[in-house]
């Protein structure tokens, strides 16, 4: 079936049903606007790109197969699909990332669907768009980072911190209290450090931090 050339084509990829079934509902309702493809991973986001050349894709962070890996993927292989981030994901740092990566904007899950459209909207005019209660703190992360410098693990500021609090035997919830950061932001943090690290789970990113710092040691170099 054809698309009529006004229409804005979206796509969404999340891995909670729910979650596609409510933005699939709202955009229902737009008379310039229809979904034609969903999915749940990372493999997916990518392969719905590729196929349907969606004009805006709507991206949780969080996915199955990383949702910033997919987002690097479809910015490379589909440029023109304009790709903005949907995600419970409340850190500036994450957020920073993922408009470096080519995001067109990033806005939290429990945004009012007036938002939602608007920001389809902007990313439609070749703009990018952050939730205005988020612009603030998105400033602050991109001068932290400024200030601070290349991380020296090939992880983030706040990948860092949160493993080096790991390290401590502290949990999920217990980290995230300390950081104040919500349990599903710390454990996005923790599977993003175990896929670059390349292990599969806390114990195995514990031991590479360790043996990273033990070498860096024994050749002199400062952390």
């Amino acid at each position: 079936m054809g698309v009529r050339a006004n229409l804005i084509t979206v796509g969404i990829v999340d891995d909670h049903e729910v979650v596609r079934q409510g933005l699939s509902a709202i955009l229902a309702q737009q008379r310039s606007m229809r979904v034609i493809g969903e999915g749940a991973s990372a493999p997916e986001a990518v392969s719905l790109a590729i196929k349907y050349r969606p004009d805006v894709m709507l991206l949780d962070i969080t996915m199955p197969g990383g949702g910033l890996e997919a987002l690097k993927t479809i910015v490379s292989k589909t440029p023109e699909v304009r790709c903005v981030i949907l995600t419970a994901c409340d850190d500036a740092s994450v957020a920073m990332a993922a408009i470096t990566a080519g995001a067109r904007g990033f806005i939290l899950k429990g945004v009012s669907s007036g938002n939602l459209l608007a920001a389809i909207e902007v990313v439609m005019a070749d703009q990018s768009y952050v939730s205005p209660e988020f612009a603030a703190r998105l400033m602050d992360a991109a001068l932290q980072v400024k200030l601070e410098g290349a991380p020296s693990l090939g992880l983030s500021r706040r990948e860092e911190q949160v493993l080096r609090e790991v390290e401590k035997g502290l949990t999920n919830r217990e980290v995230a209290d300390r950081l104040h950061l919500s349990e599903k932001t710390v454990k996005h943090y923790m599977t993003s450090v175990m896929q670059k690290f390349g292990v599969s789970n806390r114990v195995g990113a514990i031991r590479h931090l360790q043996g990273r710092e033990h070498d860096a040691r024994g050749t002199g170099a400062v952390h």
